[in-house]
């Protein structure tokens, strides 16, 4: 039985002539409770003899509206009788336990409740607040203490009431009655979020590994990819799911359905359709039947989530670059903080990227950190966020990127030639979540900071940004745009993302001939740039590059080499990618699944923690946040300092 029923009537125009009648009956009638006028109250008299003096009073009633003056029992009954319009009545009523557990059983609370939702009842009904009348009588009855309303407007010709209107009506008085409750409920709902993020963690941690390393991958989820990878490169437009042709969307919809099906998500889900089931007893005790997850409009982005990363499929991608940054002149601060390409600084780098000597590059890291160089902080927090030197270090990661955010913008105000990359690199950090929350809308200040003095790499990163729709509303225009102002003067993640969007047509008309030219000055740029400062990552994407033959010729034997140095560097990608090279398109593939995995977590464990409004809490209809739409590059792995935990929602 649900904790509170609101039913309504509707009595036609020129039907009620003896609704007067109606009036003087529930405000009459046995068990309704009459207001004492203040001028009779007498601390000495019997309450009992009081009571019963009030009962016999001629007129006598329990009548209320929004006026404390006392309302004259006749006049209201042919007033109502006399009206031209139509009239609508609602009851209220709880069952005496809740009644009594809400302090719900006296005609004060009753009066004052009604009193703070005849707005509600105005707006569900189409009557204009100022045009409003209504009479309400409490009934204080044993079993189910009830209000009585009664609703119409000084206008004959206003006012309807929908099956919608009125259970935005039973919303408003159940989310007042029981928002003690409700506000409980979202506790225990946050508490299950904790749960499944924490669960989540570890299963998705594992599920990396499982398809990273698994030569036999889920082959009905892998047919869907690889068609859908097909069809978004014949599709024209936008490749965005309202976009897409009714062929392309069902093959969207079939990878959800399958992602569906992965134990944890599907546990995920339940969860939220019992937490959702438990908003709606509130006011019915019907069972609701919630859809499969693919046709669940709340967590509609997982589509999109979907098309990004088989859209991503070809090469893991760098959303934010740091490589050939020139190098300047050293700023410091008061607190001792610079940035300095120092000759420490730069042995230490060859260390690590050219000789591999990690323990030796450790030390000059280190040794150069001590000495405050903002520079060497942030890359000692990268070899203990990807165990370089040992086992990953997540605390000390945190502190090294801490400190060197602190330093960039303790830099920035003062910084002369050097204000435009600081500018950058604090964006940077902020994009990667590196010692501070990650906000991609303070990321985007900073990069749109730094592009407009003329930063390539920033004008690279807002590319990013425009491209995934993170901290920005997503345009591939905007994003084409940025990637090509970058990529004129050659850097090269910019010309291989130019290159990606002339290929297939996205935020620019296709234009094959033009594509070539630009993976081919991504290509050489990258050999520049492995000849000098041969990361990971750059290792990685030119390895792919040379094996897969783009903007190049095909070697494969030289693109396992590549990649072979890459994933000596700790690279995930490169180490799957060389136990899977047998299944390229497969492991392309398998990250694919991965990132929409991800998504999927993340989407539906923020959906737990949508935001309330004020005290008054909505029914489900109404608390529908927004998604926050989070995006990752394709298969990169969640980033640890970014919380343990799924958000984008």
């Amino acid at each position: 039985m649900p904790k509170i029923i609101v039913t309504s009537r509707y009595i036609k125009p020129n039907a009620h002539k003896r609704f007067g009648n109606y009036i003087k009956y529930i405000a009459t009638r046995e068990g309704v409770e009459k207001p004492i006028p203040k001028q009779k109250v007498n601390r000495e008299l019997d309450q009992e003899l009081f009571m019963n003096y009030l009962d016999s009073r001629p007129n006598s009633h329990g009548l209320f509206s929004e006026t404390d003056k006392t309302l004259v029992l006749d006049k209201v009954a042919k007033e109502v009788a006399n009206h031209e319009g139509a009239i609508w009545t609602h009851i209220v009523s709880l069952k005496r336990e809740d009644a009594e557990r809400m302090g719900y059983i006296d005609l004060k609370h009753w009066r004052d409740l009604v009193r703070r939702h005849i707005s509600d009842i105005a707006s569900a009904q189409k009557i204009a607040p100022e045009n409003i009348r209504w009479y309400a009588a409490f009934h204080n009855k044993e079993s189910n203490p009830h209000v009585h309303i009664v609703v119409y407007s000084d206008d004959p010709h206003e006012g309807y009431l929908t099956s919608n209107g009125i259970e935005k009506i039973r919303s408003a008085f159940a989310n007042d009655i029981y928002k003690d409750e409700l506000q409980n409920l979202y506790q225990q709902q946050n508490a299950v979020r904790d749960k499944l993020r924490s669960e989540a963690e570890n299963v998705m941690r594992n599920l990396l590994l499982e398809l990273n390393n698994s030569h036999e991958p889920d082959p009905q989820l892998e047919q869907f990819v690889l068609k859908l990878q097909s069809q978004l490169r014949n599709s024209k437009g936008k490749k965005v799911y309202g976009y897409l042709q009714p062929n392309v969307k069902k093959t969207v919809d079939q990878i959800v359905a399958e992602l569906a099906k992965n134990p944890v998500l599907k546990k995920m889900y339940d969860e939220w359709c019992s937490l959702e089931q438990q908003k709606y007893e509130t006011y019915t005790s019907a069972v609701q039947k919630f859809p499969p997850l693919e046709e669940n409009k709340v967590f509609k982005p997982i589509k999109n989530a979907v098309i990004r990363a088989v859209l991503e499929m070809d090469l893991s991608t760098e959303m934010f670059a740091e490589h050939g940054e020139d190098v300047l002149d050293e700023t410091e601060s008061d607190e001792d903080l610079y940035i300095k390409w120092t000759a420490e600084y730069k042995s230490a780098c060859t260390e690590l990227y050219k000789n591999r000597d990690i323990p030796k590059a450790f030390e000059l890291f280190r040794a150069e950190s001590e000495k405050g160089n903002v520079l060497a902080l942030h890359d000692l927090g990268k070899i203990y966020l990807n165990g370089l030197s040992s086992e990953k270090n997540i605390t000390k990661a945190l502190q090294c990127f801490e400190k060197a955010l602190q330093g960039f913008l303790a830099l920035e105000p003062t910084a002369k030639r050097l204000r435009n990359y600081v500018q950058y690199r604090i964006g940077k950090m902020f994009a990667l979540g590196y010692g501070t929350k990650q906000d991609y809308s303070k990321a985007f200040t900073w990069f749109e900071k730094s592009a407009t003095a003329g930063n390539k790499f920033a004008q690279y990163s807002l590319g990013s940004l425009y491209y995934y729709g993170n901290g920005v509303s997503q345009s591939y225009e905007k994003a084409f745009e940025y990637y090509k102002l970058s990529a004129d003067p050659d850097n090269a993640y910019a010309c291989y993302e130019t290159a990606k969007m002339l290929r297939d047509g996205i935020g620019v008309e296709k234009n094959t001939a033009q594509a070539d030219v630009y993976f081919k000055k991504a290509y050489n740029s990258f050999q520049k740039i492995a000849a000098e400062n041969p990361d990971d990552r750059i290792l990685y994407r030119l390895g792919v590059m040379t094996f897969s033959g783009t903007g190049c010729d095909v070697d494969r034997e030289l693109g396992i080499e590549y990649i072979k140095q890459s994933a000596e560097l700790g690279n995930e990608y490169a180490q799957a990618f060389l136990e899977n090279r047998d299944k390229y398109n497969q492991t392309a593939a398998q990250n694919a699944v991965v990132s929409m995995l991800l998504s999927f977590g993340r989407m539906i464990s923020d959906d737990y923690n949508r935001s309330l409004h004020g005290q008054k809490l909505r029914t489900e209809h109404k608390l529908k946040a927004a998604i926050r739409r989070k995006k990752q590059a394709l298969g990169l792995k969640e980033n640890p300092l970014e919380n343990p935990q799924f958000k984008t929602c």
